[in-house]
C-alpha cells in the first residue's frame, strides 16, 4: 500500500516512473479511454504476466479502475497521467536543450524555450565538430530574404553567402559585431562584401558593441540562434518557428538594428 503525506507522495512518483509498463498503460489509457488486458498486451507488446501486474499496481494505487468494458483511469488516474506525461515531456526537451542552453548567455531576457513549439537543436561533438555551421548554411538555400546578427565570421560561410546573393535573387542584411569591422575590411571578406552590396540586394550594418549570439531571421518564419564558446567555437544551433521565440527574435534584430550604422561600399573597396 502507498503512503499519504509528502515522503508518500515522492514515493508514489518513484513507483509509477520506476516500471516502464505501469508508464505505458497509463499512457495508453489515457488514450484509448479504455481497453481489455488482450488490447493493452497486444498493443504495448507486454507479456501477460507484466501486463497484470501493472494494471494490478496501478488499480491498487487507486489510478486504474476496472468494469464490463475493460480497464480505464480514474479521475484521479487521468490527472496523473497528464501531469506525468507533461513531466516526462518537459525533461526531454531539457535533455535536447541542454547543449544550447549551456552556452546561451544566461542574462539574456529570453523567451522559455522548453516550451516552444517545433524545436530542432544541432550540436557539435568530436565527430562532427562544425555541425551547427552546416546546419546553419542550410537557411542560406532555402529562404529568399535573410536577416544577420553576426558575433564571428568565416570564409566559407562568407563565400556560401555570397554565392547566394550574386547567384539568385537572394537578399541578405547582415549587422556585425563591433570587432568584426576591420576584419570584414580586409582580404578574404572584403571583395566578396563588396560584390554582395553592389548587387543592390546586400547591406551590412556594424552593432556598436559586441553581440550575444548568432541570430537568423527568414522570411518563411524560421528563426536560428547559434551559440559558441568563449573561442567563437560553434557549440549548438536552435531552429525554430514557434510565434514567442519569432516575436522576441525581431524584437533583438530591431533593437540592434536601430543602434547599428550602415556601411558603405567605398569601405570594402
Amino acid at each position: 500500500m502507498l503512503e499519504n503525506g509528502e515522503d508518500g507522495t515522492i514515493e508514489r512518483v518513484r513507483f509509477l516512473s520506476r516500471a516502464t509498463s505501469r508508464v505505458q498503460v497509463m499512457e495508453h489509457l489515457a488514450s484509448s479511454g479504455s481497453s481489455s488486458q488482450r488490447e493493452l498486451r497486444q498493443e504495448l507488446d507486454g507479456s501477460r504476466t507484466t501486463i497484470a501486474r501493472a494494471v494490478r499496481s496501478l488499480g491498487d494505487a487507486g489510478w486504474v479502475t476496472e468494469d464490463e468494458g475493460g480497464y480505464q483511469l480514474t479521475h484521479t488516474g487521468s490527472v496523473v497521467a497528464e501531469e506525468f506525461s507533461s513531466l516526462l515531456d518537459t525533461i526531454r526537451r531539457t535533455e535536447t536543450l541542454s547543449p544550447f542552453l549551456r552556452w546561451f548567455p544566461a542574462d539574456e531576457d529570453a523567451p522559455d524555450f522548453v516550451r516552444a513549439d517545433d524545436v530542432e537543436v544541432t550540436t557539435s561533438d568530436s565527430a562532427n565538430p562544425y555541425a551547427p555551421a552546416k546546419k546553419q548554411a542550410e537557411i542560406l538555400r532555402e529562404a529568399e530574404d535573410l536577416r544577420i546578427l553576426l558575433p564571428s565570421v568565416d570564409p566559407d560561410a562568407t563565400e556560401t553567402i555570397s554565392e547566394q546573393v550574386t547567384g539568385r535573387d537572394f537578399r541578405v542584411e547582415t549587422i556585425i559585431a563591433s570587432e568584426l569591422e576591420p576584419v570584414f575590411e580586409s582580404e578574404p571578406f572584403a571583395p566578396l562584401i563588396s560584390e554582395m552590396i553592389g548587387t543592390g540586394r546586400s547591406d551590412v550594418l556594424v552593432a556598436p558593441t559586441s553581440l550575444p549570439f548568432y541570430l537568423g531571421l527568414a522570411d518563411d518564419g524560421l528563426v536560428q540562434i547559434g551559440v559558441e564558446d568563449d573561442e567563437s567555437f560553434p557549440r549548438a544551433l536552435l531552429e525554430t518557428t514557434d510565434d514567442d521565440v519569432r516575436a522576441w527574435a525581431e524584437d533583438v534584430y530591431r533593437t540592434y538594428r536601430e543602434a547599428a550604422r550602415r556601411k558603405p561600399i567605398s569601405d570594402f573597396c
